[in-house]
C-alpha cells in the first residue's frame, strides 16, 4: 500500500543545509497498523509531511498503491497533531467533517451519508451543530478523525494525534482508533514517541533515529482485540516495551 525507496529530505542545501530525514526505507502492507516511534526531533513529522505529499523530497521515492507521491494523493488523509488549528472554528461540526468531501467529487447526498457516518464512528453523532470551541480536546481530535474518515482514505497518517489530551482520554481514543481501524480496514501510519502506545495499537513498530533513518523494526505478535488492562498486563507486552526502549536509548 505504501513504499518508501531511500526518502531523504534536506532543508536547504545539501551541503550545509538541515538534514531532517536521512535513508529512510520502508513498506507499509494493506490494511495494516504501522507504528512510527522516535524521539522529539529525529524527523517523524518531516517524514510524514513529504508522504502525504506537503512538502517535496530532496530525493528518493514514494509510492502510495504503486503511484509516485508528487503531491497529496487522493487516497490519503492525514490527522495532524495540533486539532485545535486544524479544525475551522466558524464551522460546526458537521460542516468541518464535510468541507474537504467537496475535492472528493461526492455528491451532496454521498457527503451527507459519509459525514453522518464518521460522526457515528467516532462517538459524536449527536454533536453535529456544536462548534469545535464548545468541545474538549479529546472530543476536538475525534472530530479531526471524522474528518479523515469521511473522506474514505485508504491510507491514514496520523502525526502524534493524542499528544495534547490527558492519560484517560488517550486511552479512550487509543481503543476508539482500533475499532475504527477494524471497521474501515483502512492502512494507517501512526507516529507516536509514546512507548506503550505504539506497541498496544500496532502491528509492527519502526523505532527512528536523527535525521529519521530505520534502525529497528519490532513485529507487535499480541492478540487481538486488545485492551488497556489485559493487553498491557501480557509479558509479551513488557518484553516488547523493554526491547524498543533500549533500541530508542542506543
Amino acid at each position: 500500500m505504501l513504499e518508501v525507496s531511500h526518502l531523504r529530505k534536506v532543508y536547504g542545501s545539501e551541503e550545509t543545509g538541515n538534514v531532517a530525514v536521512g535513508d529512510l526505507s520502508f513498506v507499509v502492507g494493506e490494511k495494516e497498523f504501522v507504528c512510527i516511534l522516535g524521539s522529539s526531533g529525529c524527523g517523524k513529522t518531516t517524514m510524514l509531511r513529504c508522504l502525504s505529499g506537503l512538502a517535496p523530497a530532496t530525493s528518493g521515492q514514494i509510492l502510495v498503491e504503486g503511484s509516485p507521491v508528487d503531491g497529496p494523493p487522493e487516497d490519503l488523509a492525514y490527522v495532524f497533531q495540533d486539532y485545535s488549528r486544524s479544525l475551522l472554528p466558524w464551522m460546526t461540526v458537521e460542516r468541518n467533517v464535510s468541507f474537504p468531501l467537496r475535492y472528493k467529487g461526492m455528491s451532496k447526498q454521498e457527503a451527507k451519508i459519509a459525514t453522518a457516518d464518521a460522526l457515528d464512528a467516532v462517538g459524536l453523532g449527536d454533536r453535529t451543530k456544536a462548534f469545535p470551541w464548545q468541545l474538549s480536546g479529546g472530543m476536538q481530535q475525534r472530530v479531526a478523525i471524522a474528518r479523515a474518515l469521511a473522506y474514505r482514505p485508504r491510507v491514514l497518517l496520523m502525526d502524534e494525534p493524542f499528544a495534547s489530551v490527558d492519560a484517560q482520554t488517550r486511552s479512550d481514543l487509543e481503543d476508539l482508533l482500533l475499532g475504527i481501524w477494524e471497521r474501515y480496514a483502512v492502512t494507517i501510519v501512526f507516529v507516536t514517541h509514546d512507548i506503550d502506545e505504539a506497541v498496544y495499537l500496532a502491528d509492527r513498530v519502526l523505532v527512528l533515529k536523527a535525521p529519521a533513518t530505520v534502525t529497528t523494526v519490532a513485529d507487535v505478535d499480541l492478540p487481538r482485540p486488545r485492551d488497556q488492562i489485559t493487553t498491557k498486563a501480557l509479558p509479551e507486552f513488557a518484553r516488547l516495551r523493554s526491547e524498543l526502549l533500549s533500541a530508542l536509548r542506543h
